[in-house]
């Protein structure tokens, strides 16, 4: 129920921006408020989740892949039935941030082995961090280095410099997927989603409707001032490029963006 508030309430507030209230309420089932939504789901999410997407931490072992070994590499097929409903776009990277049990073998492969979870208290927390760093240092040592390819639909491909085969028995990366409610949207992208979903109606309705703007019946001539919902609709191409100046910047949670300061 509230994912159809969340919709809703974005209708009403296009309708609104629009200047549609009048006509919403004459128009054929085809072209409601209901229909609106279902051009949101469509239209809008997917293309707003090809720039901004989902985010979603997966663990990757047997029990969630199915696992081969292709051309001296190993290879993780994602089963169908763990991605449900959500649609896979790509794959980041591993999370080399996880120290949980679950990106455990990931902690193996470097430093011999060799790692510190030192969680100290707050006498401690120098201690801590310079542990940490000790560790990381003596597994740069021993690093030959993880690269992680992704293939189109469900493909995630493991290997080393010189094709050398690695065996990760589990290991966490982050997936990126399409959006399937306004739930995981920012509410600091929310403005930008909903100037592309009003753009998105606008054209739905403008192109449809068109056929019956002027048309002379024997009750009343059909005047529907679509004007200034075409205007809406070529919104669209600079809602977009926008969208796109945006994407490789830091106003993008996933994307590896880093910032160098020089004095």
């Amino acid at each position: 129920m509230a994912l159809a508030n969340d919709y809703s309430s974005l209708v009403n507030k296009i309708e609104n921006r629009l200047g549609l209230k009048v006509l919403s309420s004459v128009l054929p089932p085809d072209f409601n408020k209901d229909s609106w939504v279902e051009v949101i789901k469509t239209d809008t999410m997917p293309t707003f989740s090809r720039y901004f997407p989902r985010k979603l931490r997966f663990v990757v072992n047997n029990q969630t892949c199915n696992i081969r070994m292709e051309d001296k590499k190993r290879v993780y097929y994602i089963k169908d039935e763990l991605l449900g409903d959500a649609k896979l776009l790509g794959v980041i990277d591993i999370d080399w941030q996880d120290t949980s049990a679950d990106n455990i073998s990931i902690n193996n492969i470097g430093g011999m082995g060799y790692y510190v979870p030192n969680y100290g208290g707050m006498e401690d927390t120098f201690n801590a961090f310079t542990g940490l760093q000790m560790a990381a240092d003596l597994a740069s040592l021993y690093n030959n280095n993880i690269f992680v390819d992704f293939e189109y639909p469900n493909k995630i491909i493991i290997s080393r410099a010189g094709n050398l085969d690695i065996k990760l028995d589990s290991f966490v990366v982050n997936l990126l997927v399409e959006h399937s409610n306004l739930q995981t949207i920012s509410p600091t992208k929310m403005e930008t989603f909903e100037a592309l979903a009003q753009a998105d109606v606008a054209r739905y309705l403008y192109m449809n409707l068109r056929y019956f703007d002027g048309l002379e019946t024997i009750y009343v001539n059909i005047d529907l001032k679509l004007n200034e919902l075409e205007q809406e609709a070529s919104k669209r191409e600079s809602i977009i490029e926008e969208i796109k100046n945006a994407y490789v910047s830091p106003s993008n949670d996933n994307i590896p963006y880093i910032l160098s300061v020089s004095g």
